[in-house]
């Protein structure tokens, strides 16, 4: 795969997680950071990712690729990574790259030594272990993983001094709700397996089973292939990949599972298939297939999010797009999570980001009521501003 069609797939999978209909320059960034790292940057993930979080987008049944995002793709593979990620950041960040930008103009050598390939791994396995530390809740999830890279790790030891390897697993199960951060947490462990030195690349190519099964016996296989292909040599990740085993029946599920069985096991030390849905159904599908059952050695359960978790996710989109939060306000919405209980489908961040546009819409109609609407009346939430709680009504006057 050519490194141009891997920042695309990166760049689109990145706009699926974060449920936009279309591919921007900034998810060409966030891609080509993931890829090429943030050391010269002169931003962090997390600049990248605020900003990608204050995109409001459609639902949509593809994701298109804007004039924008394609222009700059196109210049991956033409130019020098440094340069595409300066241009960026300084036009979406400003004076940031500034500096950086101007010492790459001045010199043709580079303005630090290069670092030996250990080191530089070390400091990627460490950034993508940061960011993973990062995300709010996930604590089983960020253990498991901490654990799994301990022992990646200690084999390369082994390795190194003529000892065999202990065989563990690069495939994964992520079982939990929607909208828990298992593709953001995919993504970390792509770029952590390429650190390691597990899997040359570190591109996570994100499918379904719409992706996967075509409508013909015989052309599942090609499907699959193709989505092989463009993952080889980094991580394959399919959501709700129960969807498979549902039509064992028509034949086109047991295509693509034994069509994935065989690429687990002949690129092995190329490929990372990384499967994801609800508990429950993730067992049975993982239970369907033999092959599936002694290739997926370790599950990571994704809990619900708690109601404090889900208060610091709603702190974090309400500071992303500059609305402040008062005390009064934080402990309403506090209470709100508590009546509601949100669990399951409820229980994630696509949930309390439908709670802020709620309120956001509550709050630009207060600011509409005198005809006249003024920034000032749309920079901070009020509790009036909170809806009921599902099947809870707020007391009204009149009849």
């Amino acid at each position: 795969m050519s490194v141009r069609s891997s920042i695309e797939d990166s760049a689109v999978g990145i706009a699926k997680s974060h449920d936009h209909s279309e591919v921007t320059e900034l998810h060409v960034l966030r891609a080509l950071l993931t890829r090429f790292g943030v050391e010269n940057a002169g931003i962090s993930f997390k600049d990248v990712d605020t900003q990608l979080d204050a995109i409001k987008s459609p639902p949509a049944a593809a994701i298109a690729i804007s004039t924008d995002a394609a222009t700059v793709l196109a210049r991956v593979g033409n130019e020098e990574p440094e340069r595409i990620i300066g241009d960026l950041v300084t036009k979406y960040f400003g004076h940031v790259a500034t500096a950086t930008l101007s010492a790459t103009k001045t010199t043709s050598q580079p303005v630090t030594e290069e670092k030996p390939v250990a080191e530089a791994s070390a400091e990627t396995l460490k950034k993508a272990m940061d960011e993973l530390n990062s995300l709010i809740g996930l604590d089983g999830v960020k253990d498991q993983i901490a654990k799994l890279m301990n022992m990646h790790e200690a084999n390369n030891v082994r390795e190194k001094q003529g000892l065999p390897r202990i065989p563990v697993g690069l495939h994964l199960v992520f079982t939990g709700s929607p909208g828990t951060g298992k593709t953001t947490v995919a993504r970390i462990v792509a770029q952590m397996y390429q650190a390691i030195g597990l899997l040359p690349g570190g591109q996570l190519v994100e499918v379904d089973r719409s992706s996967l099964v075509a409508g013909y016996v015989g052309q599942t296989a090609l499907k699959v292939q193709e989505a092989i292909n463009r993952a080889r040599g980094g991580v394959l990740f399919i959501d709700e990949a129960y969807a498979l085993s549902a039509d064992r029946g028509a034949g086109f599920g047991d295509e693509a599972i034994s069509t994935l069985v065989k690429a687990m096991e002949d690129q092995r030390d190329n490929l990372a298939i990384i499967v994801a849905g609800y508990h429950e159904p993730m067992q049975e599908f993982i239970s369907s297939n033999q092959g599936l059952k002694s290739r997926f050695q370790n599950t990571i359960p994704f809990a619900d999010y708690k109601t404090s978790e889900l208060l610091e996710i709603f702190k974090v989109i309400s500071g992303g797009y500059k609305i402040t939060l008062t005390d009064e306000v934080l402990k309403a919405v506090e209470k709100y999570f508590d009546e509601v209980k949100p669990s399951g489908d409820m229980g994630n961040a696509r949930y309390v980001r439908n709670l802020f546009e709620k309120m956001y819409l509550n709050l630009s109609t207060r600011a509409a009521a005198d005809g006249n609407i003024e920034l000032h009346e749309l920079v901070e939430f009020s509790t009036a501003d909170i809806p009921a709680p599902d099947g809870v009504k707020k007391p009204t006057i009149g009849f």
